[in-house]
C-alpha cells in the first residue's frame, strides 16, 4: 500500500492515542456512555410520587412513565447500526446524550402525564442510540486484555451512573419530588466529555471504504451470524420482562407492605447501583473462576432477591436482596455480550451485540402488560406479590441457559469426534 493511499484515507485505529494521558481520556469517555443507560430505569422511583399531581391515572399509566420511553430505545437500537456507518459513531454518541437531555428535562414543563410519558420517548431512543456503542467501541478502539477488563469497567460504569442518578433522585425527592428531572443534565456532561475526548477518528471505524483503504483489498465476505448471538437476544427478552417487574413495581410494592416507604424504596434501588458498581468489578475474576456459568449464578441472585421482595416486609431484607439484584445484575450483562460474541468477527460484533440489546429494550417493555396479563389469568394484581412472577421468569431464563451450553456441548463433542 502507498504511503499516498494512507495519507488519503489515514487508519482510524492510527489516528486513535496509543498511550498516555489522551488514551486514559479516551477509555473514559467511552466508559462515560454507560453512565447514562439507566437513566430511565430508575427513575421508577418516582412512579408512586406521580400519583400525587394524577391521581385519576392508572397503576399502568404511572408504570407506563418508566416504560413507554423503552419504544424509542427499540426504534433506535434497530436502526442505528446503520446510522452509525453513515453518520459516525462519535456523532451519533453526541446527537444519543442530546436526546436523552431533551426527553429526560423537557417533560418537566409538560402538565400532562401522557405528554410527559410521549415525551420521553426521545430520551429512550438517545439512549438506543448510545446503548450499543457504549459496548461495541470497546471491541473497536480496544483489543485483548485490554478489552476484556474495560468490558468489566463498563458493567461497573453503568452501575456507577445509576448510584449518582438514583442518588440525587433520593435526594430530591426528600424535600420535592418534582424537581428530579433536574438529573438528566447529567446527559450534557456526558456529552461534553464525548465531544472533547473521543477524536474524530472514531467516525470512521467501521466504515468500508475505509476498511478496503487500510487493507488494499476488496471487503471478506460477512461472517454468518451465530446461534448463540440470537440465542442472547431470546434471553435477553425473557430476562429483562422478569427483570421489569422490580423496575415498574418495586415503589408501589414497598407501599403496599405498609412498612417501607417510597423514600426507603429508592433507598433500596441506591444500594442496587453502589452493588452493580462493585461487583462489575470482579467480573473478571469470577467468570475465571466459573467460566460461562457466571451466567446462571447471575440470574439466580436476582431471582432469590426478586422472591425476597414479594414475601418479606423487612427494610433490612430488602436491603440484602438490592445487593444480590445488583451484583446479578451486572454479571449477567456482559455475559451475554460475551455469549453473543463467541463466535464473532469485528465485521458482524457490533451487529451481533445490537441484537443483545434489543432483546433487552423489548423485554423492558413488556413488564406492564405481563403484569396485567398475568394478573387476569392468575388473580395476582398486587404489585407487591407480582415479585414472584418476575423470579419465575428468571427460572426460566436458567433452564434455557442449561439448555442451551448442553445442545453447544454436545455440537463440539460431535466435531471433535
Amino acid at each position: 500500500m502507498s504511503d499516498t493511499t494512507v495519507t488519503a484515507k489515514a487508519a482510524p485505529m492510527s489516528q486513535l492515542p496509543q498511550s498516555g494521558p489522551k488514551r486514559v481520556m479516551l477509555k473514559g469517555a467511552i466508559l462515560s456512555l454507560a453512565l447514562l443507560l439507566q437513566s430511565i430505569s430508575v427513575t421508577a422511583a418516582v412512579v408512586s410520587s406521580l400519583k400525587q399531581d394524577f391521581p385519576n391515572a392508572s397503576a399502568m399509566e404511572l408504570q407506563c412513565f418508566v416504560t413507554v420511553p423503552v419504544l424509542g430505545n427499540i426504534i433506535a437500537t434497530l436502526i442505528g447500526g446503520r446510522f452509525a456507518t453513515k453518520i459516525g459513531k462519535k456523532n451519533l454518541c453526541i446527537i444519543g446524550t442530546l436526546l436523552c437531555f431533551i426527553g429526560g428535562f423537557l417533560p418537566m414543563f409538560v402538565p400532562i402525564l401522557d405528554g410527559q410519558t410521549a415525551l420521553r420517548v426521545f430520551a429512550g431512543f438517545g439512549l438506543g442510540l448510545i446503548q450499543p456503542l457504549s459496548a461495541s467501541l470497546i471491541v473497536d478502539c480496544f483489543k485483548g486484555k485490554e478489552a476484556d477488563t474495560l468490558m468489566g469497567f463498563q458493567s461497573s460504569a453503568v452501575g456507577l451512573g445509576a448510584t449518582i442518578i438514583s442518588s440525587t433522585i433520593a435526594g430530591i425527592m426528600s424535600f420535592d419530588w418534582h424537581y428530579f428531572y433536574y438529573v438528566y443534565f447529567f446527559a450534557l456532561v456526558v456529552m461534553v466529555i464525548v465531544l472533547f475526548f473521543i477524536p474524530n477518528a472514531v467516525n470512521d471505524l467501521g466504515r468500508e471504504e475505509v476498511i478496503s483503504t487500510e487493507t488494499n483489498a476488496a471487503p471478506k465476505q460477512r461472517k454468518k451470524m451465530p446461534i448463540s448471538a440470537y440465542f442472547g437476544m431470546l434471553l435477553q427478552i425473557i430476562f429483562a420482562t422478569g427483570y421489569g417487574f422490580y423496575t415498574i413495581n418495586l415503589s408501589l410494592a414497598a407501599e403496599e407492605t405498609g412498612t417501607i416507604t417510597a423514600v426507603q424504596a429508592a433507598t433500596v434501588i441506591t444500594i442496587i447501583s453502589v452493588s452493580s458498581l462493585i461487583g462489575g468489578l470482579f467480573f473478571g475474576l469470577v467468570k475465571s473462576f466459573v467460566g460461562m456459568w457466571v451466567g446462571v449464578t447471575a440470574i439466580a441472585m436476582q431471582g432469590i432477591a426478586l422472591l425476597i421482595w414479594g414475601n418479606t416486609t423487612s427494610l433490612a431484607a430488602w436491603n440484602v436482596a438490592g445487593v444480590l439484584l445488583g451484583v446479578g445484575f451486572c454479571w449477567f450483562m456482559p455475559y451475554v455480550n460475551i455469549l453473543v460474541n463467541e463466535h464473532t468477527d469485528p465485521s458482524i460484533s457490533a451487529q451481533a451485540t445490537s441484537y443483545a440489546f434489543f432483546g433487552n429494550s423489548v423485554g423492558s417493555f413488556i413488564p406492564p402488560y405481563a403484569f396485567a396479563a398475568l394478573g387476569a389469568i392468575t388473580g395476582i394484581t398486587s404489585p407487591w406479590k407480582s415479585m414472584n412472577m418476575g423470579a419465575a421468569f428468571m427460572v426460566v431464563c436458567i433452564v434455557l441457559i442449561l439448555a442451551f451450553m448442553a445442545s453447544e456441548k454436545k455440537k463440539t463433542a460431535a466435531i471433535v469426534a
